[in-house]
């Protein structure tokens, strides 16, 4: 697909403009993957293309990039802006670098980040807690204990786990995010009350699947808690910076209509 036929997808009418600013790319449990300029319908969520370690992954992040570079390239010319003359402004540097700070050093990007962090700690930790999980439900599938649904009791596990894992991350870069739309330099409250709602959102769908785990690692129960904690601690300190983030309406998910 070149340039322009990529361009062309914006105009089916059947898209919802910009529901791809405020989702949380997680297109395998999407619905609306059919109504997303952004969604690829050639590309299979489960091959290769899917996959940090597989060149087709990158090959692909190379096309997505060289795709912004020719609409930068075009929109700077439509403005009549030279690329290649462009000189910094140094109070808009010195700026950025005390957002950085800023950003960095504030409450909510550091528990966020502290949380992101400590799940790889745990799950490194925890192997044991797994390999015994699968001993005992693989001795209640043998023995047919009534009322154990051995199947439902998996799907539940790796369900967690996926929503742990998904949202690990991206909790704290979309909270950043929110932070630098907020900040003095970019401020746009719309985008970041955007960007805030979709991290609540992940940390309601984490706060869950913890949930979950607790109840079926009760030997590793004081670690998960801890996990608990720290997200509600970070749901309230970002509901109080971001008040009206949860109201937020985005397109698609929770309008259509985007004249509301």
């Amino acid at each position: 697909m070149d340039i322009d036929e990529y361009l062309e997808k914006f105009n089916n009418p059947d898209l919802i403009p910009g529901i791809y600013n405020y989702c949380d790319r997680w297109c395998e449990r999407c619905s609306f993957t059919k109504r997303c300029a952004n969604f690829d319908p050639e590309l299979d969520l489960n091959d290769e293309s899917s996959d940090i370690n597989n060149e087709k992954f990158w090959n692909k992040l190379s096309e997505i990039f060289a795709f912004t570079k020719e609409l930068i390239l075009r929109d700077a010319e439509k403005l009549g802006i030279d690329l290649n003359n462009l000189e910094p402004d140094p109070d808009y540097e010195e700026l950025r670098e005390k957002e950085r700070e800023w950003k960095k050093n504030h409450p909510i990007s550091k528990l966020s980040n502290k949380y992101a962090e400590k799940i790889d700690e745990w799950f490194k930790k925890s192997k044991e807690l797994f390999s015994q999980k699968g001993i005992e439900l693989e001795s209640y599938f043998q023995m047919e204990i009534p009322n154990i649904n051995v199947e439902n009791e998996i799907v539940k596990l790796k369900d967690s786990i996926e929503v742990i894992r998904w949202y690990q991350f991206f909790i704290h870069v979309k909270l950043n995010r929110a932070l630098s739309l907020k900040s003095e330099i970019d401020f746009d409250e719309y985008d970041s009350n955007g960007s805030a709602k979709v991290a609540l959102i992940g940390i309601d769908r984490s706060l869950a699947a913890w949930s979950t785990l607790l109840n079926v690692f009760e030997e590793g129960e004081n670690n998960i808690l801890n996990f608990l904690v720290i997200l509600e601690q970070l749901r309230k300190k970002v509901e109080n910076h971001f008040p009206n983030a949860r109201k937020f309406k985005r397109p698609g998910f929770e309008v259509i209509d985007l004249n509301e």
